[in-house]
């Protein structure tokens, strides 16, 4: 399998100069497709992972499932054990932090659980996620994968993804489940990670746009019950945009 990848890898080298030169990242994206499917998919390093059984799939509680969107596979890209991946077949499990891929050969159609240690950074459905290690201030660690909202040499706006299970129960007996979403910000700053619960924490850290913050999370009350997410893009691309501390 090594030999194969390596072989990938030369092929590549060898014609980049000559395709990719004036051309877009859609366009190499392609190629490296391309390659894949000469070589095959089953010979690269996504078989280094262990395969996935969906013990909930008939346990679900009117379609409240644990999985990122959805429960169905998404196309998307990895970039894993040092190789990007294009046009993969994935699923994002938010109850216990985990990527699968959805991968076929010939003969056969597996989806593997890929090793979470060796996921760089992955895309599914345009929503960006990189894996994160550290630890907040406070002592509290942090290890997993997190979407990137807004992204700058300043900081990273983070956000963790995440589903807990809840029990159906009903004349005494467990029935079905249910996953809840219990998501969070972060953000990176000063080479360390803070958390953002409140107009409290981002006015600790930029006491300097006080009166900014407090006029913004007035006028976009709306926006913030709607959508939490565009309402902490627009916050910090238009109040903090690529302020430092």
């Amino acid at each position: 399998m090594h030999r194969i990848i390596k072989v990938k890898k030369s092929l590549i080298l060898l014609i980049l100069p000559f395709v990719f030169f004036g051309q877009d990242n859609d366009k190499q994206n392609s190629y490296y497709d391309w390659f894949d499917k000469v070589l095959g998919k089953e010979h690269t390093g996504l078989y280094n992972g262990k395969q996935y059984v969906d013990l909930d799939v008939n346990r679900i509680y009117e379609n409240k499932n644990a999985f990122f969107l959805s429960d169905k596979v998404m196309l998307g890209s990895v970039t894993y054990d040092g190789q990007t991946y294009y046009n993969i077949g994935m699923k994002y499990n938010l109850e216990k932090d985990m990527l699968l891929v959805a991968l076929k050969s010939a003969t056969t159609a597996s989806t593997i659980q890929l090793i979470s240690d060796k996921i760089e950074e992955f895309v599914i459905e345009d929503f960006r996620f990189k894996r994160v290690v550290g630890s907040f201030e406070e002592g509290d660690l942090i290890n997993g994968f997190y979407q990137v909202l807004v992204e700058n040499s300043s900081y990273s706006l983070l956000k963790k993804h995440k589903k807990n299970r809840r029990k159906i129960i009903q004349a005494g007996k467990l029935v079905s489940y249910k996953f809840v979403s219990d998501n969070s910000y972060i953000l990176f700053v000063n080479q360390g990670f803070k958390k953002i619960t409140t107009k409290a924490d981002i006015i600790n850290i930029y006491p300097i746009h006080k009166k900014e913050i407090k006029e913004f999370y007035e006028a976009y009350k709306r926006l913030r019950k709607s959508d939490p997410d565009q309402f902490m893009q627009r916050l910090f691309r238009r109040v903090i945009n690529s302020s430092s501390l």
